[in-house]
Order: C-alpha cells, then sequence, then structure tokens
C-alpha cells in the first residue's frame, strides 16, 4: 500500500511512521536490545527505567514474535496510517503503547506476575484493532472489525512465545478503552494537529521519498482546492458564469443569462438583493461579484426549501441603461 500522493508528485511513497517502525524494532533485535527494553515492574522504580512502560512495545527477544509484528505492520499498520494520518497514528500508538503498559504494571502489582516481564508489539496491535473495530469506515470485510482482536487474541500465543497471553489481554482492553472515548482527554485537538502540520519540519516530511508524511483526513491538504471567482469563467458551463458583454438584442433591451434558481425575478427583488448582497462586499467591489454572490444565495435558498430547480420558462428582459449600470 502506498501513500496517498499529492498534486505533482508522481513517485510513490510509504507512510512514514509505520515504516519506521518496521526499521526500528528489526534493528533493535539484531543488536540484542530486546531485553533491556522489557517491561519489568521491579524495575520501574528507577526513574531512568520509567521508559519501559512506552519502549516495551519496541522489543523483540523472540523471532516468531517480531516476523508476527513487521507482518502485521505491513497488513495493518500502514493502512491504518493512511486512514489516520501520521501523526495521528503515532499519538494513538504510543498512548495505547502506554496504557497497555500501565494495566499490565497494575495487574503484576495485583499477583498476576505474567501479565509484565516481556515485551513486544501484538499488544498494539490488538489495542489498535480493538480501537478502530467500533468505527463505521472500517466495517467492510469478510469479518466484523470487532471479532478480529479477538481472534487475533486467540491465535497469536500459538504463533509465538512473546508477549504473554495477559499482556496481550491488557492490550485489547486498552483499545476497548480507545473505542469508549475513555481516552478522549489525552486526544489532540484538530487545531493542535493543523498546527502542527502546518510546521516547517512536518511540511518538508509530506513532501520526502520514499516515506513520507500522511496529512490527517479533513485537513487542508486534503481538502479539494476552490478556484477563485476571476477563475470560475475557464470552467466549461459553471452554474454562476457572468458572460462577457453585449447581451443586446434589436429591440433596445437587453437579457440576461439564465440563473439557476426557480423563481422568476423581478428588477424590484434584483435592486433589494443586490442591496444585501452588497453589504457583504466592501466598498468598491466590482457589480458583477455582487450578482454573483446574490444568484448563489439564492440557489442555496431553493435547495434548503426544497424546491426543484426547473429552468427559467421566460427570461428576465432589462433595459440597456440598467445592465450598463451593472457592468
Amino acid at each position: 500500500m502506498h501513500a496517498r500522493e499529492p498534486p505533482g508528485l508522481l513517485s510513490p511513497a510509504l507512510p512514514l511512521a509505520s515504516s519506521v517502525l518496521m526499521l526500528l524494532m528489526s534493528s533493535l533485535w539484531l543488536v540484542g536490545a530486546g531485553p533491556s527494553l522489557t517491561l519489568a515492574p521491579e524495575l520501574l522504580l528507577d526513574p531512568w527505567q520509567v521508559h519501559r512502560l512506552l519502549t516495551h512495545a519496541l522489543g523483540h527477544t523472540a523471532l516468531p514474535g517480531l516476523l508476527l509484528s513487521l507482518l502485521l505492520l505491513l497488513a495493518l499498520g500502514w493502512r491504518q496510517e493512511c486512514h489516520l494520518g501520521t501523526l495521528r497514528f503515532l499519538h494513538a500508538s504510543a498512548l495505547l503503547s502506554l496504557a497497555t503498559g500501565l494495566l499490565a504494571v497494575l495487574l503484576a502489582g495485583l499477583g498476576m506476575s505474567s501479565a509484565a516481564g516481556s515485551c513486544g508489539y501484538m499488544p498494539v496491535h490488538l489495542a489498535m484493532l480493538a480501537g478502530q473495530g467500533h468505527c463505521p469506515r472500517y466495517s467492510q470485510g469478510l469479518l466484523p472489525p470487532w471479532l478480529l482482536p479477538w481472534l487475533l487474541l486467540a491465535l497469536t500465543p500459538l504463533l509465538s512465545s512473546e508477549p504473554p497471553f495477559l499482556q496481550l489481554l491488557c492490550g485489547l482492553l486498552a483499545g476497548l478503552a480507545y473505542a469508549a472515548r475513555a481516552l478522549r482527554w489525552l486526544e489532540p485537538s484538530e487545531q493542535r494537529l493543523r498546527v502542527m502540520q502546518e510546521s516547517i519540519l512536518c511540511r518538508t516530511l509530506a513532501r520526502c521519498w520514499p516515506l513520507r508524511l500522511l496529512p490527517a483526513p479533513g485537513s487542508l491538504a486534503e481538502l479539494p482546492v476552490t478556484l477563485p471567482a476571476g477563475a470560475r469563467s475557464a470552467i466549461p458551463g459553471p452554474p454562476y458564469q457572468v458572460s462577457p458583454p453585449p447581451w443586446s438584442h434589436g429591440d433596445g433591451t437587453a437579457q440576461l443569462p439564465p440563473g439557476p434558481g426557480p423563481v422568476q425575478l423581478t428588477w424590484e427583488d434584483l435592486e433589494v438583493g443586490l442591496d444585501w448582497a452588497g453589504s457583504r462586499f466592501p466598498p468598491g467591489a466590482p457589480m458583477w461579484a455582487v450578482l454573483d454572490e446574490q444568484m448563489l444565495q439564492e440557489g442555496i435558498q431553493a435547495s434548503l426549501l426544497g424546491r426543484p430547480v426547473e429552468e427559467t420558462q421566460s427570461p428576465l428582459w432589462l433595459p440597456k441603461s440598467s445592465v450598463s449600470s451593472l457592468r
């Protein structure tokens, strides 16, 4: 799965966060750093070891556990990052890793020692699946989304010896709490995400290759581009196109272009509408812009009232002097 392509970039790119996680976990396993990241409750009393609550997901001591984590990052992590965006994916992964570590330490303190003492990214996978299981946009597929984390919880102990079952269950419980909005107060606001995405670093990473930062859905980078009013005439058949003059006829009158509204406008209605629309523009604004705004408001009102939009049966005829004032 490749990242969504911004305009002007033709080369496919990979999601930044999930790809870096794969490289980091592989590198830590190759150098043998997995045991130093194990979630050991007795070591958390040292302030320099508190990082294990978060970094326990990056360490692996068994090759089957590492391969399973990498495979699920390919199958699930890339898709999740494309749906959430890189920043929100990183925040959700870190938050669920921390919540899983806290739950595991809590269970270990209650006498269930097997809940901690290991490491691996599988609890975060379960938490992410459980967190998205109640989202309508993930309802497509052969199996219902809520069933996938429970199925993975049952199969993981058969495929790998780490992490233990209770630690996997802690990840699943953290994901269910995330889906129930229990951790909503820890989520970043849309404004903060927008500020971070507009920073120089994020804007640079969004144009990198082969790894690329993906914007969150609904952000400015994902919205369609709207052309300014002056460029509307370049689009064939716009609904509010103002044709260049003259609109003259041989009988001394001029015909306005047919409007999209379902009602016939009189000259009095047009004057009232122009006065109202003109109050929204600064002094000296061109009259065609005011007329364009009035026609837009009439179309919106007609759609809100549920009236069908019909073609104008009889065109509105105005004297040439009136059209000249509109120019």
